[in-house]
């Protein structure tokens, strides 16, 4: 009878610790996002991975430094589908719209030149057409499902969702001419 305490108890441990394990998102635009390591591309530490529902939209500040090339590169899990993501960079003083990938059939790769230094805001949602979290019933959801939905939930058994990497590289901009 001891033996099948311990079982219990360690199965138990195994089967709650693999449960979180399965939900966290750390590292996860080390792991799945395209790198461009090897073109002369360097980390940036601004970069994210978080948990998002199917709609969700989500923003981070960043600083982009003046003479410097960026990489943005957007990865998800299947879950929430390919090539699902929306992403925006406003001018985070002015509001200035600077990119927005739905007109460019939602590219999840982006680089560009920075002239001057500035903090921009960059918008993600994960599927959707990001004016609602609720604008699109989530895929694969049943009316059971749908009335479990939490904003901000880290439960995955209420809502479909997934991880979500935002990778950050730079390097500096080459020197043109003379």
């Amino acid at each position: 009878m001891n033996k099948f305490k311990i079982l219990s108890i360690v199965g138990a441990f195994f089967i709650f610790t693999g449960s979180l394990s399965a939900q966290s998102c750390t590292g996860f635009h080390k792991k799945y996002c395209k790198s461009g390591s090897d073109e002369g591309w360097v980390y940036n530490s601004q970069s994210k991975s978080g948990l998002f529902e199917y709609g969700m939209t989500s923003e981070i500040k960043i600083v982009i430094f003046k003479d410097f090339d960026y990489s943005l590169s957007l990865c998800n899990e299947k879950a929430l589908g390919k090539g699902e993501l929306l992403v925006t960079i406003k001018d985070a003083k002015t509001g200035e719209m600077i990119y927005d990938n739905s007109t460019e059939d939602r590219n999840q790769h982006i680089e560009f030149t920075c002239a001057a230094t500035r903090a921009v805001i960059v918008t993600v949602t994960a599927g959707g057409d990001g004016s609602s979290a609720d604008s699109k019933e989530p895929k694969g959801s049943d009316a059971k499902k749908s009335s479990q939905k939490t904003t901000g939930s880290k439960s995955t058994e209420a809502v479909d969702g997934g991880c979500v990497g935002l990778l950050i590289e730079q390097k500096a901009t080459s020197k043109q001419g003379f």
